[in-house]
């Protein structure tokens, strides 16, 4: 998901940038600052002033870091889901890989199949027994073993709710590089002083100063 969002992230600004009529070296445009910055952080204030763009480094390093994060607490949480399916298969002697979150958190819940539905059955939830098939079967070899188990499915599921956290800081990121990036980029072109020179016909010699302001 975070990979498919970056790259429509890109491409969109791209196509905007390819866009932007083209301007003078020292004239950077605010909305191609803006765009480049949404797209990577910092890249806005490169654009605009390539020899000074601490606040840009900062926005990319931010960016990087948390990147690094998401995709480190992905593999993390791969592993720890790794480690509580080859637990359920040596220590209670079910293959849970693929199976159901009703099914994952019964097998924490009890020690056996049998416990579980006699539990429902005197609570009378019928609609949650579990057909006593094979496949279906668990029996943990030690309660300290089922216990591991939960405490590995905690884990996995604490870290999994961390990572649109990370997503949404991320957004929040850009947004702001490009907002920082557009208005110095704006301030940068808000004035412009154009001199040029001017000979007219009596054959006298001047310059034409032109003072825009860009809003």
């Amino acid at each position: 998901m975070l990979r498919m969002a970056i790259i429509g992230c890109f491409v969109l600004c791209f196509l905007f940038i390819l866009t932007d009529e083209t301007v003078a070296q020292n004239d950077p445009d605010p909305r191609g600052a803006f765009l480049r910055s949404l797209a990577v952080p910092g890249w806005g204030h490169h654009y605009v002033d390539s020899d000074n763009w601490n606040r840009g480094k900062a926005h990319l390093g931010t960016d990087l870091a948390m990147i690094a994060g998401y995709f480190g607490l992905r593999a993390r949480a791969s592993n720890i889901e790794n480690q509580y399916l080859t637990l359920a298969n040596l220590r209670a002697g079910v293959d849970i890989s693929g199976r159901g979150r009703t099914f994952q958190l019964a097998i924490g819940d009890y020690n056996t199949l049998q416990e579980y539905n006699d539990f429902q059955l005197r609570s009378r939830n019928w609609n949650r027994l579990i057909a006593d098939d094979p496949e279906n079967r668990w029996n943990w070899a030690s309660e300290q073993d089922r216990i591991m188990y939960n405490e590995l499915r905690s884990d996995r599921d604490r870290i999994r709710n961390q990572l649109p956290a990370i997503i949404g800081l991320m957004a929040v990121n850009r947004v702001v590089s490009a907002i920082s990036a557009f208005n110095r980029a704006r301030d940068t072109g808000a004035t412009e002083l154009t001199i040029t020179p001017f000979n007219p016909d009596n054959g006298d010699f001047g310059v034409v100063a032109a003072l825009n302001f860009r809003f």
